[in-house]
């Protein structure tokens, strides 16, 4: 009995930790636990501050957002005071919020796959666009329409004959948009197209001092890794995620 209440006490106070108040604690259960259904719902964590956030009812958000806030799967080591972020598969605009509260000096650029996840991170973001800007693209190895799907809203993937279309854009290309000189931190999340981007990169990856990276199928961390070295990075297993490595230029 003694066991259950010490859980007890520990959840409740996670929660209390993530969440502003008692309110967004019950409106984030009751989307996690799917007993919400409609229209979107209003939530505020303590880590972006008076920037509100949204979760679409009976999707993958609510565990996107609890694995942004609680697991902080997508941060890495340590940056400098004004990193220049940059942020593959920013899915709805969770962790480019995160980045902006944790980095007041930063500018955070975001790509997603998906227009509706896209929009929604908009919205997410409206508040932070001062510092945070975002395209609706996939990143790939050519400027090109690509086809993408996928059977939830945290897992679209470029494919063949996907039923949905895209412009994609290359990283050399996202780096001429931007004028960007330095990428402090490239995240990576994009759901086995990192095969595609590392595969032959441009000066893009030169200007890179960190990568935190997702793997995904047929991707392997080792293939992964391997690749990295090669430009340069020093590459270990991340402590936190099973399937993500972190890469730090030497």
């Amino acid at each position: 009995m003694m066991i259950k209440i010490l859980r007890k006490i520990n959840s409740i106070k996670t929660y209390l930790n993530i969440f502003e108040s008692p309110i967004d604690i019950l409106k984030f259960k009751n989307v996690y636990n799917k007993k919400k259904k409609g229209n979107l719902v209003k939530i505020r964590v303590k880590e972006t501050l008076d920037h509100p956030l949204y979760i679409r009812p009976n999707t993958s958000d609510a565990q996107v957002l609890w694995d942004t806030f609680f697991r902080k799967y997508h941060l890495p080591e340590k940056l400098e005071k004004d990193p220049i972020i940059v942020d593959l598969g920013a899915n709805v605009g969770y962790t480019m919020a995160h980045f902006a509260f944790l980095y007041p000096n930063s500018k955070i650029i975001g790509v997603e796959l998906d227009e509706q996840n896209y929009l929604l991170a908009q919205k997410n973001l409206e508040s932070l666009k001062d510092r945070c800007e975002l395209i609706n693209a996939g990143i790939w190895s050519k400027d090109e329409t690509v086809s993408y799907e996928g059977t939830s809203e945290w897992g679209f993937k470029i494919v063949n004959n996907g039923k949905n279309n895209v412009s994609a854009i290359t990283m050399d290309s996202l780096q001429k948009r931007y004028n960007l000189k330095k990428i402090s931190l490239l995240k990576v999340d994009i759901e086995g197209a990192e095969i595609e981007i590392f595969e032959n990169p441009g000066q893009w990856i030169n200007l890179v001092k960190q990568i935190k990276m997702e793997i995904h199928p047929p991707a392997t961390i080792e293939e992964m890794s391997e690749k990295l070295e090669k430009f340069g990075f020093k590459v270990t297993k991340d402590n936190v995620h099973p399937y993500a490595i972190n890469a730090i230029r030497v």
